[in-house]
């Protein structure tokens, strides 16, 4: 439930799990934004055509998947959705490191992770957008808007020199170790968000039930046999 109208979404505890754990991983994920192309070039000497491939297999899902992510979504609850995106994400992000140190990893590795990771956003990204009506109160979504919007400025502002500070300190295959723990801290965050969502009701959808608001509310009637 939200504080009083006064504290705004600052007391609002559902809120500030999901948005804090999304901060996290936003700047997470600029790290692996500058690490993974560089990691790439010096580590696997990738040509300059497959550091290009490399970049559009991170942000193909977003032309490839976006509609039909929104269909599968619309059928889902969205805190799962969320927490199922961030927990995969973390994972198929830590193969990056653990092949470096077995000293296995390849060019394909990295395309394919970056794939996966981009379809995997395109899944968040959608639910997140759907759920956050659910969350909070109608009258507070342009302040919770504002603040997403600020952490992620905030996260292309100050995720690229972190980055550049950990391929130098560690190197870039463990600077993408920081992406995949704050996908885990993302996902411990969004977990613990007591969800309001109304689950789906039985036969949903074609069973004469029929959502009414954003916030899980529904009209049913009976259907014929």
């Amino acid at each position: 439930m939200s504080g009083p109208p006064a504290a705004g979404l600052w007391r609002h505890r559902g809120f500030m799990l999901l948005w804090s754990g999304q901060a996290v991983s936003e700047v997470g994920s600029q790290v692996t934004f500058l690490a993974l192309p560089l990691l790439a070039a010096l580590s696997l000497h990738a040509t300059t055509f497959q550091v290009a491939v490399l970049s559009a297999a991170s942000s193909a899902a977003f032309l490839l998947v976006a509609l039909q992510a929104g269909v599968l979504v619309d059928r889902a609850r969205k805190k799962r959705v969320l927490v199922c995106s961030d927990l995969l994400r973390a994972l198929v992000i830590a193969t990056v490191p653990l092949a470096q140190v077995l000293g296995v990893l390849t060019i394909w590795q990295l395309y394919a992770v970056a794939f996966a990771t981009s379809v995997l956003t395109v899944f968040f990204d959608v639910a997140y957008q759907s759920y956050l009506p659910v969350l909070v109160p109608t009258e507070q979504l342009v302040e919770g808007n504002s603040k997403i919007g600020a952490s992620q400025s905030f996260a292309e502002f100050a995720g690229p020199g972190l980055g550049g500070l950990l391929v130098s300190a560690v190197g870039a295959a463990y600077a993408v170790l920081l992406d995949a723990v704050s996908f885990a801290v993302s996902t411990a965050a969004t977990a613990a968000v007591a969800d309001p969502e109304a689950p789906r009701l039985p036969g949903w959808p074609g069973s004469g039930c029929e959502p009414r608001s954003p916030r899980g509310s529904a009209s049913c009637w009976p259907t014929r046999s």
